[in-house]
């Protein structure tokens, strides 16, 4: 990803971290008054199978966190505006594992996230399933950097975080 040349497509990549920066989702996931109520009403198949989506959607979106993080610190030096747009994306993957891990304690479970941190592996992806991935999650800019430049495609090799 160092080496990808985005002269073509700056101005739209400037809007889209302009974007990230003005950070309209800082208080989309926040805990509000409907987190109060009591979960007691689900039965226990139904608690089990709702626990194991918050784990793995917890699981998934620190994953993302940890993978975009990774991709900003390589391009610090070599390409600081597509750094800074996955430092913001990496900010909003953490924002959504820490609401899902808060979720988690209302039925006294929590991941320990540390731990998925020291004991990752990682598997390594080409960059159109990367960005197949987060524009499945996020439908945000990847998706576009992809499409612009396929001369991209075929090149390039990013590592992802897998816990599975």
């Amino acid at each position: 990803m160092s080496q990808l040349d985005i002269s073509s497509n700056v101005e739209e990549i400037k809007a889209i971290v302009e974007e990230f920066r003005v950070d309209y989702n800082r208080d989309h996931f926040i805990r509000d008054k409907e987190f109060l109520n009591s979960w007691d009403f689900f039965d226990e198949k139904t608690r089990n199978i709702f626990i194991e989506f918050l784990e793995r959607s917890c699981t998934a979106e620190f994953s993302g966190f940890l993978l975009y993080k990774e991709i900003s610190r390589n391009l610090k030096k070599q390409n600081p505006l597509l750094a800074e747009g996955f430092s913001f994306m990496s900010r909003d993957e953490a924002r959504h594992a820490g609401f899902l891990n808060k979720a988690m304690s209302d039925f006294n479970v929590s991941l320990d996230l540390g731990f998925l941190t020291k004991t990752r592996k990682y598997t390594f992806f080409a960059p159109k399933f990367i960005f197949y991935a987060t524009y499945l999650s996020e439908k945000n800019w990847l998706l576009e950097i992809y499409y612009y430049l396929p001369s991209f495609r075929k090149k390039s090799k990013l590592s992802c975080v897998s816990y599975f």
